[in-house]
C-alpha cells in the first residue's frame, strides 16, 4: 500500500523522521509543505500522514494553513488511513487535538497519532543541545520510528488524550501564539559576518526572506523555524536580545531543502 507523507521541518528533525519512516515503509513519498502551499500537485494515497513539529504546543501556523487552504480543497476520498507523527523535545500540549480541529473542519479524521522527542533548536527557551544529548536522542528516535512504522503498516488505531478545556484553550490561544510566532523574525539583526549567500532566502519556509543590496530582509510572515538562524553558514543571524547559547543546524538529519532559487 502506497504512503504520502506531508512534511513540515524547520532544522530537520521531522524530516529525518519522515524519511526514516519512508524507508520502513517501502512504497512511500515525502511531499513538503511549503512546495504544496506554492502550488506542487498533491497525490493523496491510501495511507496519508503528516509528520511535523511541536511548536508551543500547538502545529505551526504553516501546517494549519495548509490544511485550511490547500488540504480541505483536495478529493480527500483516495485517504483510508490518516497518521500524524509529531516531532517534540518537552511537551505536545494541545498539538494533536489542534490537529483533530483543523482537519475535521477540512473533512478527515486522523485515526493514529504518536510523537518522538528529538533535539530542540528554540534557543529564547533553551540552549542548543550538545553532540552528546543530539547522538542520544537520535538513537531513542531510531527505536520510535520502527515501533511506528509497523503501527501505520498494520493501520493500528491510536487516539490522542484529549485533556480538560481543549477546544476552549485551541480557540483562544492558538491563534495568538501563531501571530506572536509570525513577528519571531524581528528579532533578528544581520551581522557584518554575511556573505549574501542567500541559503535563508532559499530556505524559508514561509517565503518570509528578501534579499536586498545582498543582505536578508525579514518580514512578519515567520512560522518561528529559527531555521535560518541555525542553518546560517557563517552565523550572521542573531538575536537583538541575549538567547540561550549555541545552534542547531543539524547535520544528521541530511535536512537541506529549498524553496526558492
Amino acid at each position: 500500500m502506497k504512503t504520502t507523507l506531508i512534511c513540515f521541518s524547520g532544522t530537520g528533525n521531522s524530516y529525518y523522521i519522515a524519511k526514516r519512516l519512508c524507508e520502513e515503509l517501502g512504497d512511500c513519498q515525502i511531499l513538503m509543505v511549503p512546495n504544496l502551499m506554492h502550488g506542487d500537485p498533491i497525490e493523496l494515497t491510501e495511507q496519508v500522514g503528516f509528520v511535523f513539529p511541536v511548536y508551543k504546543g500547538f502545529p505551526p501556523n504553516l501546517v494549519v494553513h495548509f490544511i485550511q487552504e490547500v488540504f480541505a480543497k483536495q478529493d480527500l476520498s483516495p485517504i483510508k488511513y490518516l497518521f500524524l507523527v509529531a516531532t517534540r523535545y518537552m511537551f505536545q500540549a494541545y498539538t494533536f487535538q489542534a490537529m483533530d480541529v483543523v482537519l475535521k473542519e477540512a473533512g478527515a479524521l486522523a485515526s493514529y497519532v504518536n510523537h518522538v522527542v528529538m533535539p530542540d533548536g528554540y534557543v529564547p527557551l533553551l540552549h542548543a543541545p550538545t553532540d552528546e544529548k543530539i547522538d542520544a536522542l537520535y538513537a531513542k528516535a531510531e527505536e520510535k520510528i520502527a515501533l511506528i512504522a509497523k503501527d501505520v503498516q498494520s493501520e493500528a488505531i491510536h487516539l490522542p488524550f484529549r485533556p480538560p478545556l481543549s477546544r476552549l484553550v485551541i480557540n483562544h490561544l492558538m491563534e495568538p501564539v501563531h501571530r506572536a510566532f509570525m513577528d519571531t523574525a524581528l528579532d533578528f539583526v544581520v551581522t557584518d559576518a554575511c556573505t549574501s549567500c542567500g541559503l535563508c532566502y532559499r530556505m524559508c519556509p514561509s517565503a518570509n526572506i528578501d534579499m536586498v543590496d545582498g543582505k536578508p530582509v525579514f518580514d512578519r510572515a515567520c512560522t518561528g523555524c529559527l531555521g535560518c538562524y541555525h542553518r546560517c553558514p557563517t552565523q550572521a543571524i542573531v538575536f537583538k536580545q541575549k538567547v540561550k547559547e549555541g545552534r542547531y543546524p543539524n547535520p544528521k538529519s541530511t535536512y537541506d531543502q529549498e524553496y526558492r532559487v
